[in-house]
């Protein structure tokens, strides 16, 4: 059932006018954020209620990636212009200073203090990085790991302390941050999306027409899920690992089951390409963003 469709909402205070880029739900489920690459921010309440993260300006740079700190710590905003950690006090919001002018691409927490960025252009084969930050001292760890073609998208797994990434140049890189080089999983065309199951087992990867899921620990691939008519641009685990959940160009999302690769749902929800997709932390509510500057939300049952 549609719970939310910022569509009907016809201020223009509220409404993204580009492709929203970013979504994510904060670590209570309460809460929903979105970022677009006409440089707004927006948060709804469970209520549907939206309000403006901050102003936007005539000259604001593409948001790119959104991602929550747990327990409610702050908003990690990532884009054209870097990226800042906006943290809540009483009903006000306040941002860090940009410590990385650089742009960023996409983002992934893996705990309060640690984040990772992937730097390049999201387009054009541009060199970047895959980099780890400690965001309290705006400090980056070693190491990094040099992409002569940039990084496309990163997710992690935070309780495996696992990052994934799209390179450039077409491969994937797994890694466990507790050893020493990731693992290389070749792929035929770019990837613009990828993402982790929760216990870290699993990984999505957008590819074509398609969507690959690996299994992790033993290092191949076990599923091509074919169904959408368009380029798949977004993948998202349900919080149990048992459902992903892709967005595609062909303005529809999709749900799978993970363990027999049969599709279990279609929407299409008139937002245009999708180019986001996201679970609530409690896996009741889904929430997409596409092309049109529009942004859904609706019931899993």
């Amino acid at each position: 059932m549609l719970l939310f469709d910022d569509h009907s909402f016809h201020s223009a205070a509220v409404n993204h006018k580009a492709v929203v880029h970013a979504i994510s739900f904060s670590p209570d489920g309460s809460t929903l954020v979105s970022g677009a690459k006409d440089g707004s921010v927006f948060l709804r309440d469970s209520c549907g209620r939206v309000s403006p993260l901050f102003e936007r300006g005539p000259k604001s740079l593409p948001v790119y990636a959104i991602d929550y700190l747990p327990n409610d710590a702050g908003v990690i905003i990532g884009g054209e212009f870097g990226w800042t950690c906006w943290r809540q006090e009483s009903e006000t919001w306040t941002p860090s200073s940009p410590p990385m002018p650089r742009p960023v691409t996409s983002l992934a927490v893996l705990n309060e203090r640690l984040v990772a960025f992937g730097i390049g252009d999201r387009v054009k084969p541009t060199a970047g990085t895959l980099e780890i930050w400690d965001i309290s001292a705006d400090r980056k760890l070693q190491p990094y790991f040099q992409e002569p073609n940039g990084v496309r998208a990163v997710t992690a797994c935070r309780d495996k302390k696992l990052i994934a990434w799209a390179t450039g140049h077409r491969k994937i890189r797994v890694w466990d941050i507790t050893t020493p080089k990731p693992t290389d999983y070749p792929q035929p065309k770019d990837c613009p999306a990828i993402a982790l199951s929760t216990d870290g087992r699993a990984l999505a990867v957008a590819v074509d027409y398609t969507a690959k899921i690996y299994d992790v620990e033993r290092k191949y691939e076990r599923l091509v899920l074919k169904g959408h008519k368009g380029q798949v641009s977004a993948v998202a685990f349900s919080p149990d690992g048992r459902t992903l959940m892709t967005g595609s160009w062909d303005s529809t999302v999709r749900l799978w089951d993970v363990a027999t690769g049969v599709e279990r749902a279609n929407f299409n929800w008139n937002i245009g390409r999708v180019y986001c997709v996201t679970y609530a932390p409690d896996g009741l509510r889904l929430a997409a963003g596409g092309d049109l500057g529009r942004v859904v939300v609706w019931d899993a049952e």
